[in-house]
Parts: C-alpha cells; structure tokens; sequence
C-alpha cells in the first residue's frame, strides 16, 4: 500500500490526493449492521457486486464500518451507489471518522458532488483508521446499495518555523537522533505537539509529518484485547511461582503475540508492591516483597523486549499501598519507606533493562500528586537513575489534579501545565486532548519550553528504536484471532505457569493428589463454577477456561459422586 501513496511537497492547504483504500487488500476489517456478511463486497473493486440495505431494516438506524490500512486523515469518500440520489444521501447519512473505535466522536461535515451514480463526498480531513458511515432510521424508505467505497486521505505542506518548505532532515536515518529531534520538532506547530502527546490506544502520530504511531496493549497476563490471544495466571500468581526462567519465557509468548497482533507497546508489568489485601487489584502485582517484585518484574520486562517490544511498567511509585486500600488515594508514606520498599522495584528495572517508557501513578509523592511531582518524576526517575524513556500518565491521572480529585489546578490548562512541568509525556485521559488546552497551546497558554521537553523524550524514544523506518504498528481488528494465538503450546506454557504458581501450605493425610477412588466431593462456594480471569483479560472464546468444578469433575473417575453448592452469591 505505500506504494499508493504518493506524497507531495507544495504550497497550499490541506488537499486530498491518491486512493488510500481502493482495494480489499487495503481494508483491514468490515462490520456492518444488516446483510453483514457481503459488507466486504464494498470494497471489492468489482461494481457488479454490492452491499444492500433491505426496506424493512430502514425502520431503524443502520451502519457501515471498516478500518483502513493505514491511519492518515481522511478528507473524501467516493461512493457508488444503486438506489439512493445525492440529496437522499445528505439528508440520511452520518460519517464517522475516529482513531478509537469505542468512541466515535461527532459526525464530520460534509458535502456530495459528482452524479447519483458516482458521488464524491468531501470534507475537511479528519485523523482516523476507521470509518463508519450511519444511515439514520426513518429517512429512507426503499432498499439500495453500495457498489464500492474509496477512500482519500489528505496531504499536507511540510514547512519549517520560519513557514519555508523543510527537506525533512528527520527522516534522515544516519543523522544523530538529537539532531533530528530538533529538526522535527522546528516545524511542529503546537497542535502538533499537543496530538503527539495524546493517547488513543497508543499514540496515533502524526501522518502529515510522517510521525508513526504505537499502537499498545495492556498485556499485564496476556494480550488483553480482542479475543482469542493466550490467557495465562495473573501476576499474583507470577510470583507466587518464585521461577524467573519461566516468567521470562510467559513474556516471550506473550511477547509473540503481541507481535503477531501488530502491537509494540505493553502497559505492564505492574512493579507496585502490594501491601494491603483491601486494595482491589493486588492481582495485578507480583506480590508484597520487593525483592521478589524486582526479580519476577525484570524477567517480565527481559522476556517481553526480547521480541523488539516497549514496555511500560506501572504505576511509578507507591500505587500498591493507599491509606486504607482504597485505589488510587493518597499514599502518606515517609521517604524512607517509599524508598526502601515501593521504589526498589522501578529502580531495579530502570538500571537493568532498557524501558523505553514508564506510567505514573494516580496517588502523591511527599504530599504533591505524583502527576506533578518533578522530584518523582523528574530528579529520582531521571537525575538519579538515569530514565531516558517517556513517562505515561495512568488514565484520567492528570484530569485528577483539578478539583475531580487533587484541587491543585483550578482547570484542565492549569493541570496540563503542571504536568507537563514534571515531564509527562502521553496523556491517556481528558487533558491533553481537551480542545480548550490545545487552544491554550496555539494561544500561547501553555509553556512550550515544557511541551518541547516531552515532545523530545517521545520523539528521542522512537528515532533510537528506528520507528521512523520500521514501524510495524497497524490497527487492531478487535474481531480477529490473529496466528499463533492460543496454540497448543502457549495454552501448554499457561498450564505450567498455573501449575507452578499453586502454593500448597499443608497436605493433610496426603489428600492430593485426588485419588480417582474418591468416593465424594463437596465443591463449596460462588467461585467454584464462575469462570473468574480478572482485569486485563480478552473476551473468552468458548470453552477457553475451564472452572474449579469442571476440572474436578473431569479429574476423578464416574465412581465418584461431585457435590456442588454455591453457598452464596
């Protein structure tokens, strides 16, 4: 496909160029309300054939949806259409055009020329992978089709700060990566900036600069989205096996994974000690020591960037003992203990292994937020231990020093502010993105000595892993099993990860292993039949996990009698 697209240095404004998607080829997925399983034929170059909305399916809204190839700010769909003219079209269609799947945004504005049969819809160019075209309920009253679908996508002129037409040095691979940062960031305005540093499953980059993007997952045990990738034992259950050869070999596999899904970022592992059993997500950590958070929490990292891979251990620092387990509240620890115990892990895999990112925590550091925290983030993370990564913020973290939670800004600008002081880079959350912060940064609001810095941590992250060149980020197509996915030897790896992570305290009158012999069994409790693989886990395939009863009832011989109660809810 890049051999279609045809990239042009002139003077002017945003313009649409060559077919983007013109191609089966080219479209990665296609989903579609009604008469689904012709949806592809859209796109399949071939105007005899055609997807069709029956009559009766009018009464209610329907839609078209597929992912393009390639992520680039589409700006003009060109339809073949059977059945519907141009003003029909106006009047009933919605497009749609998003990097996020799960959030679609508002529909574009647009315009439709050309003839009934060959229309030409336009509109400014919007950033996106996939497309969905709405047909609102109630406005049409007969069936028509869709013949094929091609996609445009829009061009811009690259220039430099003084607005002269760069050569894109950059893109230069034998220039030393500092140089290149610079020159890059020379002809970034600050909405450019400010849609570098944004989070939309991963960093969407910036098409018209040629900025790749990093797709990402958060693979704390296995590849989390989609369904279908391998399940292995949560992290508690990691460290539980005291075995770093065979947690570095679960992260390979899931490592491989993540490769085959065309993914290049893990938010994980969690490196947070676990110290208060009413905190919620202590399955996510490796356990309450840090020694053996440190060792389990390396092998992780070895494995996983073993494959070429990023990874992003979580959450710096402190995460895993709030003030009554209560999740993401304020920590209160002295220096000494947060040094000694829950910043021992982060600092071990900071000196060790080469992470190429890092996510901070919703919690406070010496009584400031760690969102803005430039001791935390800025004098320990990168003065003393030398972190030459970005720093991620966790989910809605810097939103949170507004008065949502922290009240140490008086407004998202302000809390943008704060945190781009200490330094933090990708924003997954409402700020960043927030189009009155990223007015404040064209109007001079925001302090563009800071948004250079993180700019330059990301963009120094990606030249020195040659993203520029060899990127092999593509959309995730949440509906498909991608290969290797699941294969008997990855589930065989996941069986002795969970074999190895049973701890058996005592083993009265040698009771296991279960004789087949056994005349009867009581499985007790709400868990016993409950499928339960906890946070970060894909949608099940059928007959992916067995429960407790089921693999009793298949362990012992027909002899034996089961009794199940769930005793409560």
């Amino acid at each position: 496909m890049k051999n279609k697209m045809k990239w042009m240095l002139a003077v002017g404004l945003l313009s649409c160029s060559v077919a983007m998607a013109q191609q089966q080829s080219d479209i990665l997925s296609v989903a579609a309300s009604a008469n689904a399983e012709n949806a592809s034929l859209a796109f399949d170059k071939n105007a005899k054939t055609m997807w069709t909305i029956p009559s009766q399916a009018l009464k209610t809204e329907q839609w078209l949806m597929f992912t393009i190839q390639q992520p680039g700010d589409v700006c003009e769909l060109e339809l073949q259409m059977q059945g519907i003219n141009k003003n029909e079209l106006k009047d009933a269609l919605d497009i749609f055009v998003t990097y996020d799947p799960m959030n679609l945004g508002t529909p574009v504005s647009y315009q439709v020329e050309g003839s009934d049969k060959q229309m030409k819809v336009k509109f400014p160019p919007k950033y996106g992978a996939h497309v969905k075209l709405n047909f609102k309920s109630g406005k049409l009253d007969k069936p028509f089709s869709l013949k094929e679908i091609s996609v445009l996508v829009a061009e811009k002129v690259l220039k430099d700060s003084k607005g002269k037409v760069t050569d894109r040095r950059y893109m230069d691979a034998s220039l030393p990566v500092e140089e290149r940062v610079e020159s890059l960031l020379a002809v970034m305005t600050p909405e450019d900036k400010m849609e570098l540093i944004r989070e939309g499953w991963g960093i969407p980059g910036i098409p018209h600069l040629y900025v790749p993007p990093i797709t990402k997952v958060e693979a704390v045990h296995g590849f989390s989205y989609g369904s279908g990738a391998t399940i292995f034992p949560q992290a508690l259950a990691m460290g539980a096996t005291w075995n770093r050869k065979l947690t570095e070999e679960v992260a390979m596999v899931i490592g491989d994974e993540t490769v085959a899904a065309n993914t290049k970022q893990a938010w994980s592992p969690v490196l947070d000690v676990a110290q208060d059993a009413r905190w919620g997500r202590c399955e996510e950590t490796f356990g309450e020591d840090p020694v053996l958070v440190s060792q389990i929490g390396g092998a992780w990292i070895k494995g996983y960037q073993s494959r070429g891979l990023f990874t992003t251990p979580k959450h710096f620092g402190g995460h895993g003992a709030p003030l009554g387990g209560r999740d993401s509240h304020d920590i209160g620890l002295s220096e000494r203990e947060m040094r000694e115990v829950h910043l021992v892990p982060f600092r071990h895999a900071i000196r060790n292994y080469d992470c190429q990112s890092l996510m901070m925590a919703y919690s406070d550091y010496m009584g400031i937020p760690v969102a803005k925290s430039t001791e935390l983030l800025q004098q320990i993370l990168r003065q003393e231990w030398g972190f030459n990564g970005f720093i991620v913020s966790d989910c809605g973290a810097i939103g949170n020093l507004t008065a949502r939670k922290h009240y140490t800004a008086k407004d998202k600008i302000e809390a943008a502010n704060q945190a781009l002081a200490a330094g933090i880079a990708t924003n997954c959350g409402d700020t960043y993105n927030n189009k009155e912060v990223i007015q404040a940064a064209k109007d001079g609001r925001i302090n563009m000595e800071n948004l250079d810095n993180v700019c330059r941590t990301m963009l120094s992250t990606m030249f020195r892993n040659e993203l520029f060149e060899k990127n092999p980020c593509k959309p995730l197509d949440w509906k498909k099993i991608y290969p290797g996915w699941n294969s008997d030897s990855h589930k065989e790896m996941a069986r002795q990860a969970a074999r190895e992570s049973i701890v058996m305290l005592e083993n009265k009158d040698n009771l296991l292993p279960l004789s087949k012999t056994v005349r009867t069994i009581a499985v007790l409790g709400p868990g016993a039949d409950d499928l339960q693989p906890g946070d970060y886990t894909p949608k099940l395939q059928p007959g992916q996990l067995k429960s407790v009863l089921t693999g009793i009832r298949n362990a012992v011989g027909k002899q034996t009698k089961v009794l199940y109660e769930q005793g409560c809810d």
